[in-house]
């Protein structure tokens, strides 16, 4: 799997790259930076269950993986800076949204498939999907940070105090809970998806993993 995503980021890749040669200019140029911190999560997650953490360890990365989570989901928040932008053609330019947006969105579904593979050693399955839920809503909640309020992840080191005002401020905002629940709920129905399709190949997550 990770050779997979790896082929896949590498295309991406290339398709900006052909991009910045062909029209001599860094249009979208932000796609490979917005790729790269989607991609963070399912390091993260990967990392947690291939070495089993646990208690401290386990409680402080996924906590990080948290922060970074809703990245995988904003870069389809990208998809509004498209228009016409001479020499490229349209459909090019489609295409390289789409496919950014598609193995970010994939970067996070698999962390999330891998963080429930632990979670399911420590809680009920009623309790799983109410977690899992939890977690959705929050991560699009970050999303609304990011695009909205052009908060980043690393803002809870470098301005925690404002952040956390913002936060408080925000959640009184019912257009902010509709955004949040709208991104968080759509991400995890996907999330069940791949979850089904996973287990339908009868893949494990140590497959998934090498």
């Amino acid at each position: 799997m990770k050779k997979n995503l790896l082929l896949v980021t590498l295309t991406c890749f290339l398709l900006e790259a052909g991009r910045i040669i062909y029209s001599n200019s860094l249009d979208y140029i932000f796609l490979i930076w917005n790729l790269f911190l989607a991609a963070i999560p399912y390091l993260i997650a990967t990392h947690i269950q291939s070495r089993n953490a646990k208690g401290y360890n386990l409680v402080w990365q996924s906590i990080v993986w948290l922060l970074f989570l809703p990245n995988s989901l904003y870069i389809i928040t990208d998809l509004k800076h498209f228009r016409e932008r001479t020499p490229v053609p349209e459909w090019f330019d489609c295409l390289l949204l789409f496919s950014f947006s598609t193995i970010a969105l994939l970067f996070g579904l698999l962390s999330f498939y891998h963080m429930n593979q632990v979670l399911k050693k420590y809680v009920s399955k009623t309790m799983q999907h109410v977690i899992l839920i939890f977690i959705s809503i929050i991560a699009g909640f970050g999303v609304y940070l990011g695009r909205e309020e052009r908060w980043n992840s690393w803002d809870i080191i470098t301005n925690p105090f404002s952040l956390l005002s913002d936060c408080i401020t925000l959640s009184g905002i019912p257009h902010v809970w509709l955004f949040s629940m709208c991104y968080g709920l759509s991400f995890l129905f996907m999330y069940y998806i791949i979850s089904s399709l996973i287990n339908l190949n009868h893949e494990t997550p140590k497959q998934l993993v090498q």
